[in-house]
């Protein structure tokens, strides 16, 4: 039952990290890992969805990259097409990756550079 307490303390604490400050990026990913683990998806959309304007341009992808997990685990197809549209609309208008033409990614505990032709 503390464990409960601890995580609900936790979630209000980042809610006011994230109303206290106009760089909401880390706040609301430490949010939606927490809420995930609690299987409170459906709240972690609409948490990222309402705040992600707020945060800066390199966290958007990421941000993306959060919310085509959650519509994953939660059967929102439609929402996970929508969004891969919309990200395959930027990489072909050249805005994807920050405008940058490569980004470095992280799989399998390796670094390595991925092209917008390979993404």
């Amino acid at each position: 039952m503390s464990r409960q307490k601890d995580h609900e303390k936790a979630i209000a604490l980042f809610w006011v990290a994230i109303n206290a400050t106009d760089r909401v990026d880390i706040a609301l990913k430490n949010l939606a890992i927490m809420m995930k683990q609690q299987n409170r998806a459906e709240e972690v959309i609409e948490a990222i969805k309402s705040l992600k304007s707020r945060c800066s341009d390199q966290a958007q992808e990421s941000f993306d990259n959060i919310l085509l997990d959650l519509y994953k685990r939660c059967g929102r197809l439609d929402d996970q097409i929508a969004l891969l549209k919309h990200k395959l609309h930027l990489i072909q208008l050249g805005l994807a990756f920050n405008g940058e033409r490569t980004k470095a990614v992280v799989s399998q505990g390796r670094k390595f550079q991925v092209s917008l032709e390979q993404e």
